[in-house]
């Protein structure tokens, strides 16, 4: 997460080479920490201690630069701490639970489930897999139901790199088309997930805290996502579900969400029968009353008038 490093080429916002920069630009880090944008994760942010704010990080022809926003003067040779931001972690945890959500669709909707794509960060996370339908409401619930035990269990994380070969006599899922060299990294939580992966990932699945569905949609034919949010991003979504639900009970009058609920249905009920009972002709009487004993008709809303 930190490095003491040097600062080996600048480029300015315009991805010209320069030898100094102050403002907006890239550089490229002798050693970095900062994990490139790849494999569906976002690159890290951080900072270049007493230069200035390190905004993205991305891979340009193998290149690892990162974005910055230098407060003072950055110059090619100058040797810097680079320190990368919380949000790695909170990146992390959604990445693990990327890996375990994987491996509770296969194991609810089937083994014919395979990654369709994914994007991760600190905020959020999406997941693409092929699937013929949409999911159920019961599915969806087993799913988030299935990955939160896993998150529970607990389960320490482990990393290899091994043979290509070796990985996948272990069980590790790899994804479809993808070109893979002679070693790769394998990423593993137990039994429960084992795949091929680049990305950064927490020690244990207790680290993720706990997992929400938010979203199941349809991508394309055969092709469904899930976006979802873990760690921190989870606590805050379901902080706004109890604000919200406190919203409701404050307008409803009734801490019984259901019993609120009810009593407004019925009520509606009650107003419409009502309202069905009285003939437009009784409502055409009563104007033409008013017309004939000089009585201005009042400004009102004729279904208040009716209901009256």
């Amino acid at each position: 997460l930190t490095a003491d490093t040097k600062v080996l080429a600048i480029l300015d916002a315009d991805f010209k080479a320069v030898s100094e920069l102050t403002g907006d630009g890239w550089v490229m880090l002798d050693t970095t920490p900062f994990y490139a944008a790849s494999g569906g994760q976002a690159g890290d942010t951080g900072e270049l201690v007493g230069k200035g704010a390190v905004l993205d990080t991305r891979k340009f022809f193998e290149l690892n630069l990162s974005k910055v926003n230098a407060a003072s003067k950055i110059s090619v040779g100058d040797t810097v701490k680079a320190v990368v931001s919380n949000a790695r972690a909170e990146s992390a945890k959604h990445h693990s639970c990327t890996h375990l959500l994987h491996a509770v669709l296969r194991d609810v909707l089937g083994n014919t489930v395979t990654q369709a794509g994914s994007d991760v960060d600190d905020r959020r996370l999406r997941f693409d897999f092929t699937a013929p339908k949409a999911m159920t409401d019961a599915q969806i619930a087993e799913v988030e139901t299935k990955v939160n035990a896993l998150i529970a269990k607990n389960i320490g994380g482990k990393t290899e790199v091994m043979g290509v070969e070796d990985a996948k006599n272990s069980g590790a899922m790899a994804l479809f088309g993808e070109k893979y060299g002679d070693s790769v990294r394998v990423v593993s939580f137990g039994d429960a997930s084992v795949e091929l992966c680049g990305g950064t990932h927490t020690g244990s699945t207790g680290e993720i805290g706990s997992f929400y569905i938010v979203k199941e949609s349809g991508v394309s034919a055969g092709v469904r996502r899930i976006e979802g949010v873990a760690g921190l991003a989870a606590v805050e979504y379901a902080k706004s579900f109890r604000a919200a639900v406190g919203e409701l009970e404050s307008e409803l009058k009734n801490k019984d969400l259901k019993a609120g609920v009810a009593r407004l249905r019925a009520e509606i009920k009650e107003l419409k029968e009502r309202l069905s009972s009285y003939n437009p002709n009784d409502v055409l009487a009563k104007y033409f009353l008013f017309e004939t004993e000089s009585i201005p008709m009042p400004s009102i809303d004729i279904k208040n008038y009716i209901l009256e």
